[in-house]
């Protein structure tokens, strides 16, 4: 009798093992990120990248600070369908190791539903490899067209942006305006400088212009002095500079320090306040194409994006103290287009791809107006941007 009831004990015991073993693996499946179907959802957990130190800090932390601040006021809204997001940031301090790295600790330890990021268009790049392989969405805040393009290797990846390609239209327009048909190139022979020469080189014959000189740099040089100078005594117009800071705005003091009269046209990549701090006096008529967000109060109120971009605008200077630049714009869009798919229902990986490939349409962000679709992970036009010059040490909307 003793005996049947010790059996009796250990089969109970170990059916109850059994049970137990098989409930914690399914709520410790993906109730708060990846593809868990049947589990109780308590959050939805996004990752984000940006380069929060590092050459790119200057576009990282505007990023940074946009994504938090979302996050806070979504959540303080009651979060989404009552369900709070939990976005967890992370440093790539602007190299692609630590940003792969970041990467699969994001997809694999934290088990997030989408990943934002990151700030460059190398950093970018490595992560895409990534996000194909596990099948996670990532919206992008690198520049680069290669980083949505091929359409066919960028299933899982967005970007918000302008790319390149957009930035060279605007530049090449304002030129014909100007009368200016030869120029010559510096780029930084990083990802994003590189790119920008590929469209830079791809669209000249379509506006008429001629490239007469092709100089580079290294994001970090302290000098680009031999440059100019070649670039100036090859009859060049104006010179065209794709790049980040601090990179531009050392050539924008050589331009000035040789005494080299060509005016000085600039890419995206320093459409903030970083550069003018840099370059100083220097920076003084310089032409870039840019993002409207870089001078809200010069934006018309009959704009689409007028509303975005001011009630953006003041919430982040007033919990930051400073002012968001076009940076800022691309971390709001990053993680707002997120939240936009988790609300309408989109709350796993492979849903919320379709959800931003299939339903982004006549979307108004603060950096422009988006229009996903399978041939198009930008989404973005060229008319979404406009040419600014900085006058009196300011970025001002050139007319």
């Amino acid at each position: 009798m003793k005996k049947s009831y010790v059996l009796s004990f250990i089969l109970l015991l170990m059916l109850s093992l059994l049970v137990a073993c098989g409930g914690s693996e399914e709520s410790g499946g993906e109730a708060s990120g990846g593809n868990g179907d049947n589990e109780e959802v308590t959050e939805y957990k996004i990752g984000a990248i940006y380069s929060k130190t590092g050459p790119n800090s200057p576009l990282g932390e505007p990023e940074w600070n946009a994504t938090k601040l979302v996050e806070e006021k979504i959540n303080a809204e009651g979060g989404i369908n009552g369900v709070p997001i939990r976005v967890i940031l992370a440093d790539d301090e602007s190299t692609q190791e630590k940003a792969t790295q970041e990467m699969n600790r994001l997809i694999n330890d934290e088990n997030v539903l989408a990943v934002l990021g990151s700030s460059g268009s190398g950093e970018s790049l490595a992560m895409k490899g990534i996000a194909t392989q596990q099948e996670v969405p990532v919206v992008s805040a690198g520049a680069s067209m290669h980083i949505v393009e091929p359409v066919e290797e960028s299933h899982w990846i967005f970007k918000t942006p302008h790319s390149d390609v957009h930035a060279v239209q605007r530049i090449y327009m304002y030129l014909n305006d100007q009368r200016i048909s030869r120029i010559g190139t510096l780029v930084d022979s990083n990802a994003f400088g590189t790119s920008g020469l590929e469209q830079l080189e791809a669209l000249a014959g379509e506006y008429g212009i001629e490239i007469v000189s092709k100089e580079s740099y290294n994001t970090q040089d302290p000098d680009m002095s031999a440059q100019v100078t070649r670039i100036n005594s090859a009859d060049a117009e104006a010179i065209v500079v794709w790049g980040t800071n601090p990179g531009p705005a050392v050539i924008a003091t050589n331009i000035r320090d040789l005494g080299v009269d060509l005016p000085m046209i600039g890419s995206h990549g320093i459409a903030n306040q970083s550069f003018i701090d840099l370059a100083d006096s220097a920076a003084e008529n310089v032409v870039i194409p840019t993002g409207k967000l870089l001078f809200p109060d010069q934006i018309p109120e009959e704009d689409v994006q007028y509303d975005v971009i001011s009630q953006f605008y003041n919430e982040y200077i007033e919990v930051f103290g400073s002012e968001p630049t076009n940076f800022g714009s691309y971390g709001y869009d990053n993680i707002m287009l997120v939240v936009e798919a988790l609300r309408a229902g989109a709350t796993d990986r492979a849903s919320i791809r379709d959800y931003l490939e299939n339903e982004v349409t006549d979307w108004i962000g603060a950096t422009g107006v988006f229009n996903f679709s399978a041939e198009d992970h930008n989404g973005l036009q060229p008319d979404s941007m406009v040419m600014a010059i900085v006058k009196d040490g300011e970025w001002t909307l050139l007319e």
